[in-house]
């Protein structure tokens, strides 16, 4: 029986620290004593590499350390709130890439600014005055390269994030919905999770890894969760091997509709409002899955109820607002463009400084219209640190 074993608050009171090889599963418990057991899981994992995995039951603190002697931390969750936390500051792939470069290549950053600002950041991070977020795109676009380059901007972006996640832009937009929907129905929504910035294991997945822990109390079962999550993400991304990424059709539907003699003779007001109809259209069957959460019967008005309301979802908004702005524009999609819009676009409805490549700064820029705050995004890692030096102060 569960309530038969201690928890975690009484295994602390006996053990400091609790640490795994993945490769070869032996295990190390230090007692508060000094005292060292040692012992076996069983033959571990050979492809590890990972060569320590660690827990502090003082601090909270998740530590991992690669076969090649690459060292994280992973930050207790619980450790600030909502209100209390630092600025966070979301990054493109290719400026983790020069966050990546000034620490492993710095020949390849041939402006003197650029590289100032990445060291700052890295130093304001590292420091717990900014938050800088690892999603579940980075992940995938880490994980399409190979060898060496590979590992050192994965070393980079999970050193710097220190567990700090953004959570999935689907679960976010699902959950503004959530809130939209049971407002209008009348109805009592689960509570979901708060932070669209998270500690929380697995937060940037948009499905949750199952953990069977049942036979556990909660604290050591939510470890259990917390030390696999993150373990696996880290040897994943740590692995020199490459993964394809798979192509997406889903940009061809916005060319074929730029292209349409008939939308192009709307007014360019009709083409913006045609772009938020079809942002609602296209988040339809998480509508329906969440419509279906809540015991709302599932209606044809569903879908104009959204669209009325979609300026209280932030995320939502942005998502519509830029396929608006570029379809009115005439732009060429591309494949990787889905990517952009869903995790820039969210970072931008929620983070305190978006650093996006020119050409997604620009449609992020000019689609943002009137809103509460000025638009977060910038395209040179200088102009994120003169953004955060004004909220630092």
């Amino acid at each position: 029986m569960a309530e038969c074993n201690p928890d975690i608050s009484e295994i602390g009171q006996a053990i400091s620290e609790i640490a795994e090889n993945p490769v070869t599963g032996e295990v190390r418990i230090k007692l508060h004593d000094g005292r060292i057991l040692q012992s076996s899981l069983g033959s571990g994992d050979r492809s590890s590499v990972l060569r320590e995995v660690s827990y502090s039951f003082s601090s909270g603190m998740i530590r991992l350390e690669s076969v090649r002697g690459d060292l994280f931390e992973v930050d207790p969750e619980g450790v600030r709130s909502e209100s209390g936390r630092p600025p966070v500051v979301y990054l493109d792939q290719c400026h983790w890439s020069a966050l990546s470069n000034s620490i492993f290549d710095r020949a390849r950053i041939s402006n003197e600014k650029d590289l100032e600002a990445a060291e700052q950041l890295i130093e304001w991070a590292e420091s717990g005055r900014v938050i800088m977020p690892v999603s579940s795109a980075h992940a995938l676009e880490t994980s399409a390269l190979f060898n060496e380059r590979r590992q050192n901007l994965a070393s980079t972006i999970l050193r710097i994030s220190r567990g700090w996640q953004m959570r999935s832009p689907v679960i976010v937009r699902m959950r503004e919905m959530s809130e939209v929907l049971s407002g209008v129905y009348s109805v009592s929504a689960a509570p979901s999770e708060p932070d669209v910035f998270s500690l929380a294991a697995g937060a940037m997945n948009t499905k949750k890894l199952v953990i069977d822990a049942s036979d556990l109390p909660p604290g050591l079962s939510r470890l259990t969760n917390r030390l696999t999550a993150f373990s696996t993400i880290y040897d994943v991304l740590m692995n020199p091997e490459r993964v394809p990424s798979p192509v997406a059709g889903w940009h061809e539907h916005f060319n074929n509709v730029s292209g349409d003699p008939e939308f192009q003779a709307r007014s360019p007001k009709q083409k913006e409002i045609d772009g938020r109809a079809i942002a609602v259209s296209d988040v339809l069957q998480e509508a329906v899955m969440t419509a279906h959460g809540l015991g709302i019967p599932v209606e044809e008005r569903l879908a104009s109820v959204l669209y009325e309301r979609i300026d209280s979802m932030p995320s939502l908004r942005v998502y519509g607002d830029v396929i608006g702005h570029r379809l009115k524009n005439r732009a060429k999609w591309e494949p990787n463009d889905l990517i952009d819009i869903l995790f820039l676009g969210c970072a931008a409805a929620y983070a305190d400084v978006v650093v996006a490549e020119r050409v997604a700064t620009n449609y992020l820029q000019r689609s943002w219209g009137r809103r509460d705050r000025a638009c977060p995004v910038v395209a040179k890692l200088p102009e994120a640190v003169e953004k955060l030096s004004h909220l630092l102060g």
